[in-house]
């Protein structure tokens, strides 16, 4: 019994099975960069992740004027985690609201920023916006279960 527990009528070691941890990604895009302005911004590229790995990798239109709508949208999408340029108060809102996580004020090539937030490194401020330098005391929202990984080597800068 020792290092054992029942559950549901099942033994069990403790830690003998993990938890997979899956995460939906999302970076507003334009070309290659980050969109400048998520409200306006035409394309989403959607990384799925599943224990710090990227499964897949999908891009998906956002036509919808409206921000109501648009909210709607990445909402069915799922999103878990949405890296952005500016964004208005009422769409940050109405997003947080529905449990997505933003990390705005970002900008810079979509590859390295990414790279950067599976680092734990999207603080610095090379990745921000020009004008959000000032804003920023502390780090930004840092990534949900994600540490830095064995697997990925992070330069420092």
């Amino acid at each position: 019994r020792h290092g054992r527990r029942q559950r549901h009528g099942r033994r069990q070691r403790h830690g003998s099975r993990k938890r997979k941890i899956k995460m939906r990604i999302a970076v507003p895009i334009w070309e290659d960069k980050v969109s400048p302005v998520l409200d306006t911004a035409a394309k989403l590229l959607i990384l799925e992740t599943l224990d710090k790995k990227k499964i897949s990798r999908t891009e998906a239109f956002l036509n919808e004027p409206e921000i109501s709508k648009r909210c709607f949208r990445i909402q069915k999408l799922d999103i878990d985690v949405l890296i952005c340029g500016a964004i208005s108060r009422p769409f940050s809102e109405r997003l947080a609201a529905a449990g997505i996580n933003i990390i705005p004020g970002i900008s810079g090539a979509v590859e390295e920023i990414v790279a950067a937030y599976f680092c734990g490194m999207l603080h610095q401020s090379k990745y921000l916006m020009p004008g959000c330098r000032q804003r920023q005391t502390g780090p930004i929202n840092k990534p949900l279960s994600f540490k830095r990984s064995s697997e990925r080597t992070c330069k420092k800068n």
